[in-house]
């Protein structure tokens, strides 16, 4: 069976992006770079939001020949490009070479991903996304990166959750920038 590993980068009061959906003040040094590349190399597939998949939008046009463009985001949008895309959207999406739009329903597309056999499935997106996939017991990990600053008002990554969150500490990873990498896997319920 495959993993899911849901990663984003949050504050440490819950939001995964300011009211305009961005995380501007907050840019990544190498080494969080490193592990999201990581992360990104070992991914077999990647399902995410629309909007998420809207914001990665960058990697997608990064100039790979360009002299100027750090040689760690050449890596991430070669490891970007090369993994295949399933994105979760009501509506009828722009997707680039290697996305397909998600048929069906989200939970049980996954599911059955999650069945097949090959690397770790990457999941990706906003509050939604996140509380669907959590509810339906589909994430195995989840990877938060905490970045060094609060933003007071957002959207909240945990506002659509109805139900705690039991989470195991299996690592965790300071960085000279101030970020929190927190690794946890899913505490099964007692039966």
């Amino acid at each position: 069976m495959r993993p899911v590993i849901y990663y984003i980068t949050i504050t440490p009061d819950g939001m995964y992006a300011d009211p305009d959906g961005g995380l501007d003040g907050f840019d990544p040094a190498e080494e969080e770079h490193r592990y999201a590349n990581r992360l990104m190399r070992d991914t077999g597939d990647l399902v995410m939001g629309r909007v998420m998949y809207g914001v990665m939008d960058y990697w997608d046009e990064l100039d790979l020949d360009d002299p100027n463009t750090p040689d760690v985001e050449c890596e991430f949008a070669t490891f970007w490009r090369e993994t295949p895309k399933h994105v979760v959207s009501r509506g009828d999406p722009e997707l680039r070479a290697n996305a397909t739009k998600l048929q069906g329903d989200v939970v049980e597309e996954v599911r059955r991903m999650k069945h097949g056999d090959g690397s770790p499935i990457g999941l990706g997106g906003g509050a939604e996304l996140f509380a669907t996939a959590t509810k339906a017991g589909l994430i195995d990990e989840y990877r938060f990166l905490l970045a060094p600053m609060a933003l007071g008002d957002g959207k909240r990554l945990f506002a659509e959750l109805k139900e705690p969150l039991r989470l195991r500490l299996i690592g965790s990873t300071t960085y000279p920038s101030g970020s929190i990498l927190l690794e946890y896997a899913r505490l099964e319920e007692p039966r």
